[in-house]
Parts: structure tokens; C-alpha cells; sequence
């Protein structure tokens, strides 16, 4: 048995964490986005918390019909510069001019301005978030895409703990912040990320080595492309199966029911901390810090596991501390220095069903159609934050404290539909490693 899983075949973590940077810079913004737009909505414009939702819900409807368009347009992509690459300078690029914008339009106090930057931040980061992931499995052989998503979330995550200490040292506790500060360093983050990414990753050549790769782990992924050509093969085949289709609709709810939890408590926390924990300002941050450090510390360790033990086994053991850690955070009577240990497992629940999940889905696909379910994804967990942003209001606006029990009954949920999911598990690393020892 090995007793370092991924340690007898190659896995290019210098390569993945490069490709993972748009990854970053993309994610990064959504703590800027979730966290202080909210803010912005209620202290300036003086919204409700449910009419607040629903603005915080256009990304996911956006989402709904723009990430799995562009998924499959970069699958048809034929550039030079790759498939994914093209979307991702592009989409970076106006991003980094948009999200400045919401913060002028705070400063100006114009919600005609505010809504039109929204807009087209949201647009612009559609047309490049479904091939951030992407990119990453498209370089990676199919065994290896948890531990290559654990390297990408720990990247993006870890850009994401910068700008929550940003927004905690930039968001002064007044009754109208200046935001201009932070959104100009979220864009910057963004420009930067995505011009590291094009000097330092060539998407085609990555590609062709994972093919190689592949080969000697006896998956021929190549011919594997060939049938996704013809229209009587490729992901067709392998989905209309009615056992491995049955499990992608339970993967799906898995995957609806983990963003119906997780950004319920992103999109409300701020509020939440400042009403119940005292918390003012932008120091409901570190709450946020707790538990993306908590994700951080669990991505090597859970990918290792799900390469030895099955991503399926490991995301319902982590997924019951998606379920449990909420309760007790519903059942405290106020906030306590011992809640930022419950934050910290939460994180680690939250980024291992993540990592084990997404691969699943993936590994029921193609190589040729990874940009699609990548779409398919990002629509299902878009379908759950345009639901869950407008009920977690309107939740706030009627029980406020019964928060994170609604958090703890979609964690619930997730664990369920996982039960009946019985497809998506990779050959394991003992069988890899006997193939390559072949």
C-alpha cells in the first residue's frame, strides 16, 4: 500500500498552481462582491435585506445561462493559445476595469451607476470563471484532478485570505466606508493574475504532456477525444447510461445543495456578525480568514485521502462537518473566541466535499467536453445562489437568528443526494501506480 498517495508518478504542482492563478483572482473578488456590496446596498442606498438579495442573485442568474455557453464555446475553441487561455485574458481584462466601478458609484451615490457596473462586472467574470477550472483538469490526468483541485483551491483561497485581511485593514468601521481602495486592489489582483498566468503556463503543450501521461497510466485519453468527435461516442455513450446519468443528477444536487449552505452564510455574514457577534467595519473578515484557513489546511491532506480511500467516502465524512458545525453556531447565545475553532472545521468540511465533488462530475465526461460540465457546474451551484441569496434574506429579515440552522438543513441535503451517488470515483493510486510499475 503506498503510504504517500501521488508520490510514485508525476504531478506537476508548480504547473497547476500557475494555471490556478486566474483561478485566484477570480475567486478573490467573490469574498470584495459578497461582503461588501451587501454593505454598500443597505448603508448607502438604505435597500432591504430581501431587495438586497436579490441584486446579490443576478450573478447566479447570469450564471445560469452564460457559464455553460462559455464553457462549450472554449471547448470549440481552436486558438493557438489554447482552448481555455483566450476567455481568460479577455474575461480578466474587463473585469479588472469593471470592479473598480462599483466602488465610484458608491462614492457618487448614483444606484442607476451602481447597477450598471455590477452588470458588466458580472458579465465579465462569466466569460472567463468556467475556464479557470477548466484549464486545471484539462492538464491533468483524470486520477490526479482532486489532488490537482486541492493545489488550485489552495492558490485561490489563499489569494482570497489576502484580500479578506485587505478588506479588514482597508474598510474602516464608519457609517459610509470608502471602498474605492480595495475594489482598485481586487482589480489589480485580477490583471495581475491573468498576465502571470499567459507568461508562465503554455495550454497546449501542458495538454499534450497530460495525454502522455495518461497513456502511460493506461487511459487513453487521446482516443477517448477521438470518440468525443464522432456523435455516436464520446460523453454521449458513457451518460446515457442510466446508472452513471442517475448519478450525475445526484452529483448535481450534491453540488446545489453544498452552495444553497455555503453561500447562504457568505452572502449574510457580515450582516449576521455585526447584528449578533458586535462585529463593525470589515472585521467580520477574519471570520471568513478562520474558515478559508481551515479549507487551506484540509485541500492536501483530503486529496490524498480521496486518491487512497474515494472522493465519495471522504466527501460524506467531511460533509457531516458542513452539517454539525452550523448547529452549533445557531445554538450559541453570542459570539465566544471558541466559535472561530467552529468556523475553522466548517472550512475544513466546506473545502473537502469541494474538492472530492467537482472531480466526480468530471470524471463521467469526455476530455472533450470538460468545458461543458464545467458549465454544468457552475449552473447548478448558480441556480442554488439565486435561490438561496433571496430566501437567506428574506430569513434574515423575519428570523435573523435562525440563520445557520437554514445553513445546517441544506448541509443536510448535500449529504443526502451524495448517498446516492454511485459513480465518479477514480481508479485509485495503488492502481496507478501498479500500471505505471507495468
Amino acid at each position: 500500500m503506498a503510504k504517500n498517495p501521488g508520490k510514485g508518478y508525476p504531478f506537476h504542482a508548480k504547473t497547476i498552481a500557475l494555471a490556478a492563478l486566474p483561478f485566484m483572482g477570480m475567486i478573490s473578488f467573490w469574498q470584495v462582491f459578497d461582503g461588501l456590496v451587501p454593505e454598500i446596498l443597505v448603508g448607502t442606498f438604505g435597500l432591504s435585506h430581501t431587495v438586497t438579495g436579490v441584486v446579490m442573485a443576478l450573478d447566479n442568474i447570469f450564471g445560469l445561462f452564460l457559464l455553460p455557453w462559455f464553457g462549450i464555446m472554449s471547448d470549440h475553441c481552436r486558438s493557438a493559445m489554447g482552448r481555455r487561455t483566450p476567455f481568460i485574458l479577455i474575461g480578466s481584462v474587463a473585469a479588472a476595469i469593471a470592479v473598480p466601478c462599483i466602488a465610484v458609484a458608491n462614492h457618487v451615490r448614483s444606484l442607476a451607476f451602481l447597477m450598471a457596473a455590477i452588470i458588466a462586472t458580472l458579465i465579465a467574470v462569466c466569460a472567463y470563471r468556467t475556464c479557470t477550472v477548466a484549464v486545471v483538469a484539462d492538464i491533468t490526468p483524470r486520477p490526479l484532478r482532486a489532488k490537482a483541485d486541492s493545489v488550485e483551491k489552495i492558490v485561490g483561497y489563499a489569494g482570497t485570505g489576502v484580500m479578506l485581511v485587505a478588506i479588514a485593514l482597508l474598510v474602516p468601521d464608519v457609517e459610509h466606508p470608502n471602498y474605492l481602495p480595495i475594489f482598485l486592489l481586487q482589480g489589480a489582483v485580477i490583471l495581475i493574475a491573468a498576465l502571470l498566468y499567459r507568461s508562465f503556463v503554455d495550454e497546449p503543450a501542458s495538454v499534450a504532456l497530460m495525454h502522455r501521461e495518461s497513456a502511460a497510466m493506461g487511459i487513453p485519453e487521446d482516443e477517448m477525444d477521438a470518440e468525443a468527435d464522432d456523435e455516436r461516442h464520446g460523453g454521449k455513450e458513457r451518460i446515457a447510461d442510466p446508472d452513471v446519468r442517475r448519478s450525475m443528477i445526484f452529483l448535481m444536487l450534491t453540488v446545489f445543495f453544498y452552495y444553497m449552505s455555503y453561500n447562504g452564510m457568505t452572502t449574510n455574514i457580515s450582516r449576521y456578525a455585526g447584528d449578533f457577534f458586535s462585529m463593525g467595519g470589515g472585521s467580520y473578515a477574519i471570520i471568513n480568514i478562520t474558515t478559508i484557513a481551515g479549507a487551506l489546511a484540509s485541500y492536501v491532506p483530503v486529496a490524498n485521502l480521496s486518491l487512497k480511500y474515494g472522493r465519495k467516502r471522504v466527501a460524506l465524512i467531511t460533509g457531516l462537518i458542513m452539517a454539525v458545525c452550523p448547529i452549533a453556531i445557531w445554538l450559541a447565545p453570542g459570539f465566544h473566541p471558541a466559535l472561530y475553532g467552529v468556523f475553522l472545521l466548517m472550512g475544513v468540511g466546506l473545502g473537502a466535499v469541494d474538492i472530492c465533488v467537482y472531480p466526480m462530475i468530471l470524471e463521467n465526461c469526455s476530455a472533450n467536453s470538460i468545458g461543458r460540465y464545467a458549465g454544468y457546474y457552475y449552473t447548478v451551484s448558480m441556480a442554488a445562489q439565486v435561490v438561496t441569496p433571496i430566501l437567506s434574506g428574506a430569513i434574515m429579515d423575519v428570523a435573523e437568528k435562525q440563520l445557520f440552522l437554514y445553513i445546517a438543513v441544506m448541509g443536510v441535503a448535500m449529504i443526502a443526494a451524495l448517498l446516492q451517488a454511485r459513480h465518479g470515483d477514480s481508479i485509485t493510486v495503488d492502481e496507478v501506480e501498479a500500471r505505471l510499475a507495468e
